[in-house]
């Protein structure tokens, strides 16, 4: 497993966020066929994971955490549903 930066394939997304959110910077990527998107806030860091044919693996949230927020599932909440994921940090 290997994260790749794919932000500048989303600058639209990017764009958009920016404008429309408190978040202050958005990074986004590939994480084999799931698509990881790290968004920075003043007051919180979320991270979504998302995947257009399956549902996302507990093992890929695990990644996820160590690489980006250098935690575990057992120190945030995950919310998942069918063909996502999402993790809230608090700063």
């Amino acid at each position: 497993m290997q994260l790749k930066e794919v932000t500048a394939d989303y600058q639209t997304l990017v764009t958009s966020q920016l404008n429309n959110t408190d978040a202050t910077t958005i990074q986004i990527f590939a994480l084999d066929d799931t698509l990881v998107i790290f968004t920075q806030a003043p007051e919180h860091n979320e991270i979504l994971l998302t995947n257009r044919k399956r549902n996302i693996a507990p093992t890929e949230i695990d990644y996820a955490l160590e690489h980006l927020a250098n935690c575990t599932r057992a120190d945030v909440n995950v919310i998942t549903s069918e063909k996502l994921a999402e993790i809230s940090l608090t700063n």
